[in-house]
């Protein structure tokens, strides 16, 4: 248990951590999109190939968060969600370090499995966040926390090219794990925690038995699928995007056009994450959430229709700027759906979500791609964002919590 959030600096937390998840997602987000590339300088030739590793590993990296997240999830529980975020950055920086002398395929592959098992930085800091948090402010400390992710996965690949251009993949690898490091610090500094360990249990297993209590409750494994749904539809629409661009923009400049088509959605993300949570907190969460579900939904058919690429990228910011937000806004419904200190255990289980999201979107938005073509893309985001509202409508408004009103009154609950 933890002592009671208005007293304690959760402002400052807040700030340094949100700092601490840019550094991570930018250091994350600069050896993405360059794996291919990589594969290629460590010995596959075949260009088809070398793309088929860099899937298979990103497929990894998520199979490793997935299966450790809930672990990680419930050390942090029992040993404090602090200690839990500097175990993470620093494991993480670790094998990231390590990524940069690997000699063959093989050990490239097997490394991004490694550096998703160890590390899972996104949960353990929004588990902390959610603990010191008050529960009124929750909506936009959530909203706040993902803008961070948002950001640094934008303006990832533009620093990392430039790492990448100058110094090579390696070095970026390099970068990658100092720059964890670097967030390791600013939180053993300057981040603080109120943690009593709790009591010792009678059995090793009962929190996995606590944790599949609540992830099965009717009111809290609807947002699971909710999250699961939204990271799906994020990364359902990246496999096509450099090929509209490509069409829109006659060829030339496809790459920089792609580039600026990524940016203005991780930035319009950003915003809408932290805008939000702000709003959220004065009109209430469910209010905002349905609202903006309906809005992602008429705002994805936009970019189908698109004719030019200034109007393309306007457009995709547009669904993006509804798609931020409402990712923040899950993970605010995470942390007021969380009994106090299961907060670990809870966003370890988003992130097994947030895993099935990364596998499923990029399958799912190739397989569109194939068959009906790269516009179709938004018509499935259309479909996918639908689903979410009614379940929106349905499950957050058949819930017991005090989250179905505005924060202001059920703040004395």
């Amino acid at each position: 248990m933890t002592s009671n959030p208005s007293s304690f600096p959760w402002k400052r937390n807040l700030i340094v951590l949100w700092f601490a998840q840019v550094v991570t997602t930018l250091g994350f987000s600069f050896t993405f999109p360059f794996f291919p590339i990589f594969f290629a300088e460590v010995g596959v030739t075949d260009l088809e190939r070398a793309a088929f590793l860099a899937g298979v590993s990103g497929g990894l990296l998520g199979l490793g968060m997935g299966l450790f997240a809930p672990i990680w999830g419930i050390v942090g529980d029992r040993y404090g969600r602090r200690l839990n975020i500097l175990r993470a950055l620093v494991l993480g920086a670790a094998f990231l370090i390590l990524s940069g002398y690997v000699q063959n395929p093989t050990q490239l592959v097997l490394s991004r499995f490694f550096v998703g098992a160890t590390s899972g930085v996104v949960p353990t800091i929004m588990a902390l966040v959610a603990a010191h948090t008050p529960r009124d402010k929750l909506p936009l400390a959530a909203g706040a926390t993902m803008s961070a992710l948002l950001f640094g996965t934008a303006i990832g690949p533009l620093v990392g090219g430039v790492i990448f251009d100058n110094f090579g993949m390696r070095a970026a690898f390099w970068a990658t794990g100092l720059g964890l490091l670097f967030a390791a610090g600013m939180v053993l500094v300057l981040v603080r925690e109120d943690f009593t360990k709790p009591e010792a249990t009678k059995s090793p297993l009962e929190p996995f038995r606590s944790l599949w209590t609540l992830v099965g409750n009717s009111t809290f494994l609807p947002v699971l699928l909710m999250a699961m749904l939204l990271h799906s539809g994020v990364l359902m629409i990246t496999p096509a995007i450099a090929g509209i661009v490509k069409n829109l923009d006659g060829g030339s400049s496809s790459a920089s056009a792609t580039a600026v088509v990524f940016a203005s959605i991780g930035i319009a993300g950003a915003i809408s994450s932290i805008g939000m949570g702000w709003l959220a907190s004065r009109v209430g969460i469910r209010r905002m959430f349905i609202w903006a579900a309906a809005a992602a939904t008429v705002a994805s058919f936009g970019p189908f229709f698109a004719h030019s690429i200034v109007a393309f990228t306007l457009l995709a910011g547009l669904v993006a700027l509804f798609q931020g937000g409402l990712g923040g806004l899950l993970q605010g419904l995470i942390a007021m759906k969380t009994p106090p200190g299961m907060q670990g255990s809870a966003f370890g289980a988003s992130q097994v979500a947030h895993s099935i999201g990364t596998a499923m979107g990029p399958m799912v938005g190739g397989t569109a791609v194939v068959l009906f073509g790269f516009r179709s893309v938004f018509l499935v985001n259309v479909g996918l964002f639908s689903i979410v509202l009614l379940l929106a409508l349905v499950a957050i408004t058949n819930s017991n919590t005090a989250m179905n009103r505005p924060p202001s009154e059920s703040s004395a609950e």
